[in-house]
């Protein structure tokens, strides 16, 4: 189960133990589950950064006192197709996984939904509700806030976040698996940065800022200082653009915590889903999908390109890869979640303690 500092555990086996960790937290098992399927699913498509690695973030949240672990979903305003719900200071995976169900819902019934999600909090990888949604069929955009972690273009000091966000369409029938991108607008995701610290890299130059406002290389100087918008000042326009759809719109928190009087950082998201069919020939669509990526993967190659990849093709070959071989997880996650299953009680604490926390998953 172990090789060169990475675990390798199946997908089946990873599910029953971050079930039984949330549960453990404290949440019900429905609850549990769904937050399970954010990070195992996320995990499953390659996003490492943003799986499993994530729970400790969550747990501290959860027996802090900080999120809600009874938060009940409320529908704010109802003007079809436009909906505003708040999560009532749930934990973000799991209150961004009930508004999606409903946003789906409600998209089956009217073709369109575009709908606002106030008072959450980090909802993990804005690719798992894009996905989630073009697997039902739908046309989707996903985005959300965050708390100031990047310099805009020209500046020194965070009072922008990264500005995740992800678009799908649901792939065709040759194709079936959705043309997708899932992207902070920052040069990288903070939790790439994180990654390169705890593997002693250095990073390249152009992803962030240290606390003095200085270019670096080091990823914990970055961690301390700002990330920085991709792409310059294209990459810094699309940021602030996202940032309003998921702050503005909402009348969240934006900038340096701007939140309309409200003194705690309210994390907001902004989903729109649409329905192909409602344009025409949902069967021509999905050819015309089709289609349009083999044009592409056909299409000449350039010196030294073995073959064109198409926006969501990695993850879905990640997908099919992990489903065979298992997820591998890096030893420093495998023992965060070891040390919060000492903490919760599920195992005693004492050597190999990921094994044992294993073993509860049989």
């Amino acid at each position: 189960m172990m090789d060169s500092g990475k675990y390798t555990v199946s997908v089946d086996q990873l599910l029953k133990i971050m079930i039984k960790l949330f549960m453990a937290a404290g949440y019900d098992r429905q609850d549990a589950a769904y937050a399970t399927s954010v990070l195992v699913e996320t995990d499953r498509r390659g996003v490492d950064t943003h799986g499993v690695a994530r729970f400790g973030l969550y747990y501290k949240s959860t027996v802090s006192g900080r999120v809600k672990k009874d938060a009940l979903l409320h529908i704010q305003r109802d003007d079809p197709p436009f909906l505003m719900v708040d999560a009532d200071n749930g934990l973000g995976i799991i209150m961004a996984y009930k508004a999606t169900e409903l946003a789906i819902q409600r998209a089956k019934e009217q073709g369109v939904c575009i709908m606002g999600v106030q008072n959450s909090n980090h909802f993990g990888a804005a690719g798992y509700y894009a996905a989630k949604c073009a697997n039902e069929g739908f046309i989707t955009i996903v985005s959300s806030n965050s708390p100031p972690i990047a310099a805009p273009l020209g500046g020194k000091t965070n009072i922008l976040g990264n500005s995740p966000w992800s678009m799908a369409i649901p792939g065709g029938i040759r194709h079936p698996a959705p043309l997708m991108f899932d992207m902070a607008c920052s040069e990288v995701s903070r939790g790439k940065c994180e990654t390169a610290a705890r593997e002693g890299r250095n990073i390249p130059q152009g992803w962030g800022l240290d606390n003095n406002g200085e270019p670096t290389t080091d990823p914990a100087d970055v961690l301390k200082g700002s990330l920085l918008p991709f792409g310059g000042v294209k990459g810094y326009c699309i940021l602030m653009l996202v940032e309003a759809f998921s702050s503005l719109l909402t009348f969240a928190s934006y900038g340096n915590g701007t939140n309309m009087g409200n003194s705690r950082y309210n994390t907001s998201h902004f989903l729109l889903l649409m329905d192909p069919a409602k344009f025409g020939d949902p069967v021509a669509f999905k050819e015309s999908i089709d289609v349009y990526v083999e044009n592409i993967k056909n299409s000449p190659l350039a010196a030294g390109v073995d073959e064109i990849i198409i926006p969501g093709e990695l993850e879905s070959r990640a997908i099919k890869h992990n489903d065979e071989h298992g997820i591998n997880l890096d030893e420093a996650i495998a023992d965060s979640l070891a040390e919060a299953a000492v903490s919760c009680g599920l195992v005693e604490e004492g050597p190999d303690c990921f094994a044992r926390l294993f073993m509860t998953g049989e």
